[in-house]
This record gives structure tokens, C-alpha cells and sequence, in this order.
């Protein structure tokens, strides 16, 4: 099960499934007549999860979208925010939304966590690794990074944008509960 790729380095890179059984599992499902259970265990997948994830991201992107990147995609603070915006306001679950952007669910995941947690400055850029080392070791406390003004805006309209949503889904149902209310036989009676 488990598909080794050398690096430029010599190293193994260890993925879990292979490129090759993705793409078999995703075929055999797309083909019809069998389900998530049944080739879960045929291929000794224990989760049934990583083939819906799977079958979703084709669908949206193709097979191909199935082969494992071994490089690290970096992301604009702004396609982070229209990842969260579009789980808030598209009605969707986080693997749809995943497939539909071509990114893994538990990115989805983190990105939607941090804002709930920072807002939308924590999905700002920030260095990765060690600090550069200096002749005196200060220690110095953990800041919290303070929003720009453009952050703020865009924090301001995310929230706006969920609202909007929300009440748009109020909306919606009680125009259906009064259409059903409306249409009711108990309704036509008490005229």
C-alpha cells in the first residue's frame, strides 16, 4: 500500500496510497455498481473517507488532480479568505469545498479554525523555521500580530458576508413555511 519516491536527495518520500491505486479506486467507483464500503475493503482502505475525498477532487479536477505533489504550495492570504467565504456562503461541506479550490480538506480545516480563533490575520504569510540566531539569545514573548487596516476590512466583510448568508437562509424558509401555511387544509377551513 504504502508508495516510496526518492527526493533529489536520496531520501524516501513516504505516501501513503499510491498514485496508481487512487486512480483505480476512483475508476472502479465512477464506473458504477460498486460503493465506498465494498472498495474500502477490497484495497484495505480503513477509511471510507479518503475515497469520497477522492472521487470528489476527480470529479472537480480530473484523475490527474490525484497525483501526490512532493512540492510546498504557498498560499495568498487572499485565496485563504476566499476558501473560508465560499464554506461560509456556499452551503457546502469542507471536502466539497476542498475538491472545488484542488486543496486537501484538513487545509480547509485550518484555514476556517484559525479565522475563527485570530480572524483573518492569522492567515497573513508569516516566516517558517528557526529565527536567525543572534549574539545575545533574548528570549521575547509570543505578540499577537496586529491586523492592518486592509485586514480589518476584510475580517469586517467576511463576517457581513455570513450574515448576509444566514439571513438569506432565514429568508428562504419562512417564505416556505408561509407558502406551506398558506396551502394547509387546516388553513382553508378557518375561512
Amino acid at each position: 500500500m504504502l508508495d516510496k519516491k526518492s527526493n533529489d536527495c536520496g531520501a524516501f518520500l513516504v505516501t501513503k496510497y499510491s498514485n496508481e491505486l487512487k486512480a483505480k479506486v476512483v475508476s472502479e467507483y465512477l464506473k458504477g455498481g460498486i460503493g465506498y464500503r465494498e472498495l474500502s475493503v477490497r484495497y484495505g482502505i480503513p477509511s471510507r473517507a479518503n475515497i469520497r475525498t477522492w472521487v470528489n477532487q476527480a470529479r472537480t479536477h480530473g484523475i490527474e488532480s490525484l497525483k501526490v505533489k512532493h512540492n510546498k504550495a504557498t498560499y495568498s492570504q487572499t485565496f485563504k479568505i476566499t476558501v473560508v467565504e465560499y464554506v461560509h456562503t456556499h452551503q457546502v461541506s469542507r471536502v466539497q469545498t476542498a475538491a472545488h479550490f484542488g486543496i486537501s480538506p484538513s487545509q480547509v480545516n485550518s484555514w476556517i479554525r484559525i479565522v475563527k480563533d485570530q480572524g483573518v490575520t492569522g492567515l497573513r504569510a508569516q516566516r517558517k523555521g528557526r529565527p536567525p540566531m543572534g549574539k545575545h539569545k533574548q528570549i521575547k514573548p509570543i505578540k499577537k500580530l496586529e491586523p492592518t487596516q486592509e485586514e480589518k476590512y476584510k475580517q469586517e466583510i467576511l463576517e457581513l458576508k455570513s450574515k448576509l448568508h444566514e439571513a438569506e437562509l432565514d429568508r428562504d424558509i419562512l417564505k416556505a413555511l408561509a407558502t406551506l401555511t398558506k396551502n394547509s387544509p387546516k388553513h382553508s377551513l378557518r375561512k
